[in-house]
């Protein structure tokens, strides 16, 4: 029969194995939101260079970069720069970012931030835009598609005959696919789309692939998220049950859902929570010469970083600069090979360079840091620094985390080679992407799942030894009161009790033998019974539950009840005939065994009567 008390484990393991069985989804804000044109957000995506794009609803088409937000829009000064300042939706293409307004399509170059108009557009309304696997741009606008090679060249245009197209697909087959507002799924065939069978009365708002199945996901007004089967135009539904689908839903680097609910809001979500390293872009050339194309600098920079100020420093890797009120000026000349930069609270700013030193620039003076210099001579390819002050130096095979406060240096290796690109994502508060806003699903995470069945274990073990020790406990005590009742064997009776052992009594008439001597320790039981000390420790331990000197301590404890019991004897002269050294200490032990000072016990009651068991107050069973 089970015990209770494993029973009791059982259940609780049941049940934490049950609500830990999954992992957790995050749901993260962008920090450099506040920061945009207009607060309804159509559409944002992450460009292969690390750039946040936004395509709002009255405020333009707006770039994050991590630290300040470039808004391109049409104003007083540049009318004609783009067509609306509405922006449906956008879709990048090499070095091309195509962007659908409510008034046309326009291509920018993130090289120059040159914009140009495709004029075959007109003014029509760019509902989506989709790069194939080929490069071709594929724009829906009205009630047609047009398809433009990657240089920008119209090659086709498709009709789909009256109906208005919202969303665009290539699926895994490269298959195009278009849905329209009135409700109907369209696949392209031949100069045309054409419908196919849909049974539903639901609108399509979004088209996906189903990574589990040759199906598409289907996202509806009404009706939930569907999977839909092209060959035999099947619909199912699927676990998602919301009503209205997310339409415009883009992947970042890291391989995180950007998405913009429909209702001006944007979001990323996430299953894993944010890390304290990072992975974005480092400052590659193209992004230089954008950098240098936009703010107008004399040279290509190797590093940039903003100061506490707003204030833009950059290496040119002859001399570091600053862009003071739109005028550019030499603040260090010679200082060559910088490769990062950061500034820290205190407005210090820190330079590395290629050859692995670390140097501050502080209120006009520069020195070099020698304690969190590289001394192998390993770039520092990037340099930030967290909330709580530290230093973040990254090279190709290690991350070094360095405190300049407290002067600690710790190092982290990489765990394979290559060249890493990065970003700093913190789980403090920071202006960096995303951070944790709150949790869309309460879930813990695996390994806490194992965590809690190993200390369930342990438990479980740690109890199971201590019944055990507690019935070897008793199982002694019991043979120990049956012992020292007996005033001598009678002939023929086995002299060990209980069933113990013959070693066992002949240590028992060791320390009897040995009674009144204080000295007689633990070292000398062992060799008088020809063991070792651990030897002799093991075997007292799992034939009683007690260590050697509890046991010789209850057999001093036993005899001296005899004698009190006697009444020939007073107290010190027991306390001394049974081996203790003061009458306070032998005092103290006989409470803690038996719940009563020795005084007492005499007068009262007997050492037969008395069992350790029947102590409310003691604190262990001795």
């Amino acid at each position: 029969m089970v015990p209770r008390y494993i029973l009791f484990f059982l259940c609780l393991w049941f049940l934490s194995s049950e609500s830990v069985s999954a992992q957790k989804l995050n749901r993260l804000h962008l920090p450099n939101h506040e920061q945009l044109s207009s607060e309804r957000v159509l559409q944002v995506m992450q460009d292969s260079e690390g750039f946040l794009w936004y395509a709002t609803e009255g405020g333009g088409l707006c770039r994050d970069d991590g630290h300040q937000m470039l808004v391109f829009r049409s104003d007083a000064e540049h009318p004609d720069l783009l067509g609306s300042n509405e922006v449906a939706c956008m879709a990048e293409s090499g070095k091309n970012l195509i962007v659908g307004t409510f008034h046309g399509a326009y291509v920018l170059d993130k090289q120059d931030y040159g914009i140009r108009r495709l004029t075959e557009v007109d003014e029509k309304r760019v509902d989506d835009i989709v790069v194939s696997a080929d490069g071709h741009w594929w724009l829906t606008a009205n009630k047609k598609v047009y398809e433009y090679a990657p240089d920008g060249l119209l090659l086709a245009t498709y009709t789909a005959g009256d109906k208005y197209i919202n969303r665009l697909h290539e699926d895994c087959r490269h298959r195009m696919w278009a849905s329209q507002w009135s409700g109907g799924l369209l696949m392209l065939e031949g100069d045309s789309f054409v419908p196919v069978p849909w049974p539903l009365d639901a609108a399509p708002t979004s088209i996906d692939d189903d990574s589990t199945s040759a199906a598409l996901l289907i996202g509806t007004v009404g009706q939930g998220v569907v999977r839909y089967f092209p060959d035999g135009g099947i619909v199912e539904p699927t676990a998602v049950s919301d009503s209205v689908c997310m339409s415009r839903v883009s992947l970042d680097l890291q391989g995180r859902m950007l998405v913009a609910d429909g209702r001006g809001n944007c979001y990323v979500l996430s299953e894993k929570a944010p890390q304290p390293w990072f992975k974005s872009s480092i400052l590659t050339r193209q992004v230089a010469d954008s950098l240098r194309a936009a703010h107008k600098l004399s040279a290509r920079p190797t590093a940039m970083a903003l100061s506490l100020e707003g204030e833009m420093w950059f290496s040119t890797g002859q001399d570091i600069r600053c862009v003071r009120q739109g005028r550019e000026e030499v603040v260090l000349d010679k200082t060559k090979d910088v490769s990062a930069m950061a500034f820290t609270a205190d407005g210090t700013l820190w330079l590395g360079t290629i050859f692995g030193t670390l140097m501050t620039y502080k209120d006009g003076h520069l020195s070099i840091d020698d304690y969190a210099s590289n001394e192998y001579g390993d770039a520092i390819i990037h340099l930030d620094v967290d909330s709580l002050g530290s230093l973040l130096l990254v090279s190709d095979r290690y991350v070094r985390i360095y405190n300049p406060a407290r002067r600690t240096l710790r190092q982290q290796s990489r765990e394979a080679e290559g060249v890493y690109s990065i970003e700093l994502q913190e789980t403090q508060p920071g202006r960096r992407w995303s951070q944790p806003e709150e949790n869309v699903v309460e879930r813990m995470p695996q390994w806490i799942y194992w965590m809690l069945t190993l200390l369930l274990l342990l438990l479980l073990a740690l109890v199971a030894y201590i019944l055990f020790l507690h019935r070897q406990r008793q199982r002694f005590m019991a043979a120990m009161k049956d012992f020292t009742s007996a005033s001598s064997p009678e002939e023929g009776q086995d002299i060990c009790p209980q069933g113990e052992t013959p070693w066992l009594q002949n240590a028992i008439a060791q320390v009897e033998a040995h009674l009144s001597d204080d000295t007689y320790g633990v070292e000398q039981l062992a060799c008088d019974m020809c063991m070792s000390r651990m030897t002799f420790y093991r075997k007292i331990q799992s034939a009683t539950g007690q260590k050697p000197t509890e046991f010789m301590r209850t057999i001093r404890l036993r005899r001296a009840a005899e004698l009190l019991r006697q009444g020939h004897m007073t107290i010190t002269e027991i306390s001394y005939a049974t081996g203790f050294s003061s009458v306070s200490y032998f005092s103290r032990c006989f409470r803690t065994m038996y719940g009563v000072p020795p005084t007492q016990l005499g007068k009262t009651t007997t050492a037969d009567d008395r069992s350790p068991n029947d102590n409310p107050n003691r604190d262990s069973v001795v």
